[in-house]
């Protein structure tokens, strides 16, 4: 491994230790995983980590396919695990207080499963981990509830520690990746891109989460959006991720990442989140495939990474598995025998990618790597703001309850 390489993860590899001592964090990390989803998109999807239900085929999308112990062999660590808040159709419930509904569920499904321990802060992440707990930080898929700053206030309070500024279509806050729907349901790709950025409101709530050490995750978002985002971060010195993806360079559609914005996440100490799911990943140009290459199998999820992991660095590079979340896997064969069924099949993934050239301190260090982002984001959080955030309403309303 070059020395320079060498350097860094082991840089990160201390960042990630604590203060008081505590052993440099090593560890995979996944930082789109959804866990509550049965409950989000109830009566829809069965199952979640720990019900004895699980997914015995790639291509099944609505049966759960996480499962902690599966998590601890493939020597996960830290997750990021989102909630995604459907159209709000009850009485009285906006987008907003939609969305805090399903982070109630999520807060309830740690509870019953207390080896996922949802944390706040670093200094929570660290306390799980040295429990042997897995550290999973509470994150929104979408900022379709923000309608204003004090919003995010509201979702600070009720735990969110990461989010996604946009999803499938442009709200108030962005535009989002063109043709998502195009590529996703019909397998189509596009090259068009969105001229839509950030808007007025967007760039107040983007200052607003930096502001109080938020991850603020790129994914789905346009080109547009994404710049400006990270012209914000960036003066302020801080990362950005992109949690779930694949390399446009491979497979040509807005909602994949470019190399120069893959580049520029890794330059802020950000990561870059390589997603399952086959849509995102099933062109691979002969260039980029080795001899043996299959098809339709875990080998196109390998061969994103390695792209990225070329313009980005291995370092910066993580999973963003996209599990429960709607999504068709690879099939068997390739470098993954049984294909990506569940969560149990993660280490054949982390052999393939070792196998094809990422170095195994990447695959350890991806923990770290997330872990010393978030620190880096703390460290030049406003304080004072943060203590008024976590004071604020952030009750879900009832069925009937007069919505925020």
């Amino acid at each position: 491994m070059p020395t320079r390489m060498t350097a860094l993860l082991a840089t990160l590899l201390l960042t990630a230790a604590s203060a008081e001592g505590q052993a440099p964090l090593t560890g995979a990390a996944d930082t789109h995983v959804h866990l509550a989803m049965s409950q989000g998109a109830r009566p829809v999807v069965h199952g979640e980590p720990g019900s004895g239900e699980l997914s015995q085929s790639p291509g099944t999308r609505l049966l759960n396919q996480v499962e902690s112990k599966h998590l601890e062999q493939a020597g996960t660590r830290l997750l990021i695990a989102s909630v995604w808040a459907p159209p709000p159709m009850r009485p009285t419930r906006t987008a907003l207080t939609e969305a805090l509904h399903q982070l109630d569920a999520l807060q309830a499904f740690g509870r019953r499963r207390p080896e996922f321990a949802m944390v706040r802060s670093v200094a929570e992440a660290r306390q799980a981990l040295a429990g042997g707990r897995l550290a999973t930080i509470p994150a929104l898929e979408g900022g379709e509830g923000i309608t204003r700053v004090a919003d995010v206030d509201a979702l600070f309070a009720a735990g969110v520690r990461s989010l996604t500024v946009v999803h499938f279509v442009d709200n108030d806050l962005a535009g989002a990746a063109q043709a998502q729907f195009k590529a996703n349901l019909l397998g189509r790709t596009g090259t068009e891109l969105s001229n839509r950025g950030l808007s007025a409101l967007g760039r107040e709530a983007v200052q607003r989460m930096l502001e109080l050490g938020m991850l603020v995750d790129l994914a789905h978002a346009s080109d547009a959006a994404a710049i400006e985002v990270l012209e914000l971060a960036e003066a302020r010195g801080v990362p950005v991720i992109d949690s779930h993806g694949g390399a446009r360079a491979l497979h040509p559609m807005e909602r994949n990442i470019s190399d120069g914005l893959a580049a520029r996440i890794a330059r802020t100490g950000g990561t870059v989140g390589v997603s399952l799911f086959s849509a995102q990943t099933r062109t691979v140009p002969q260039a980029e495939r080795w001899p043996g290459f299959v098809e339709g199998t875990c080998d196109q999820v390998i061969a994103h990474w390695l792209h990225l992991a070329k313009v980005a660095g291995p370092e910066a590079i993580t999973l963003g598995s996209d599990f429960n979340g709607f999504i068709v896997r690879p099939r068997a064969g390739g470098s993954c025998p049984q294909g990506l069924r569940n969560t149990s099949d993660l280490p054949a993934l982390y052999a393939g990618l070792e196998a094809h050239g990422v170095p195994r301190a990447a695959l350890d260090g991806m923990s770290a790597r997330l872990l010393s982002a978030w620190q880096a984001l703390e460290a030049r959080a406003d304080r004072a703001a943060r203590a008024r955030a976590t004071l604020a309403p952030h009750a879900a309303p009832g069925l009937f309850d007069v919505a925020l």
